[in-house]
Formats: C-alpha cells, structure tokens, sequence
C-alpha cells in the first residue's frame, strides 16, 4: 500500500498547499491530518478508510485540479499495541508530516522533471541526437528511475509513515 500511502501525502500536501478554503484536508503545524474510519486491526497494523473528497469549491486552482470528486481510500498505518487501543469502525484522524509531502512531491514530480531537463540538453545540445532518439532513451532512464523507487518502497514505507490519533468525545 506504499503507493497509496505515497499517493495520499502528494494529494494532500498538493490540496494543502494550493487551495486556501478547504474543509477537510487540514495543517495544523506541521501535520496534515485527515478523518477517517478504523477498517481492520490485525497486530500492528491498521487499516484506515479515509474518504478524499475535493472540498475545494472556493480555491481558484480548482479547475486545475485532478482531485475534483470523492474517493475512498485505504491508510495502511502501523502502530505498536494497535490491536489493544484501537477498535474497528473507530473515527479517527489519520496523520502525517507535512515535509513527508513535500518529499513524496520531490520524488514523484521534481525528480522526474530534472531528468527530463537535464537529459534533453545533454542529449539535443551536446549530444546532438535526434528528438526520437533522445525520447527513447528518456523513456528508458525514466523507467529506471522509477524502477528504483519500487524496488526501495520498502525503505521508503518507513520515511513516508503515517500515525492515528484517536478522536476526542466533542468532536
């Protein structure tokens, strides 16, 4: 589920970032916190049923946006004594650092676009190869690039860890 995990931090840290009136995507610090519904407990992990719902109505990016309907999504959260404090159909806030974000940012767009630049320049200017040929070895080096980041999504799943907080009776 690192895919998700990495998935929700960019859409969040991205929402967070652009949109100024949003209701249910929230930075409080420097966390991004969202509410959502304990699915499963088994052990130490937890499965956490989060609803994304664009509540962007009043952000003037919001035509731009790719997150303009609701989706539910599962938060593979891992937790010491998950099974003795957590039950399911729990309301919870499901967290995360908002510098996660904006490393999954990093790595999912500003890395790729660097290679993109930087490869077409070596090989236009200074290679001077064709645009075919430049593409193809692009596409190459962009499928290494993210090869790599599958292959390490085990160590990358600790990096981009998120935590419960349990709600409080007034809310």
């Amino acid at each position: 589920m690192l895919s998700c995990n990495l998935y929700f931090a960019i859409c969040y840290y991205m929402l967070a970032s652009i949109c100024h009136n949003y209701s249910h995507a929230v930075i409080m610090k420097e966390t991004i916190e969202h509410q959502g519904v304990i699915e499963s407990v088994e052990g130490r992990h937890v499965r956490v049923n989060i609803l994304q719902v664009a509540a962007c109505s009043g952000c003037k990016a919001r035509s731009l946006c790719t997150s303009s309907e609701s989706k539910e999504k599962i938060i593979d959260v891992f937790e010491d004594d998950a099974a003795m404090t957590y039950r399911v159909g729990e309301q919870v806030k499901v967290c995360g650092a908002l510098s996660m974000g904006k490393q999954a940012v990093r790595l999912a767009f500003g890395v790729p676009v660097v290679l993109i630049v930087v490869w077409m320049l070596v090989a236009m200017v200074w290679l001077k190869w064709g645009e075919l040929t430049s593409v193809g070895v692009l596409a190459l080096i962009l499928g290494a690039y993210f090869y790599i980041l599958y292959i390490n999504r085990e160590r990358m799943a600790r990096d981009f860890a998120f935590w419960i907080e349990k709600q409080s009776k007034t809310n």
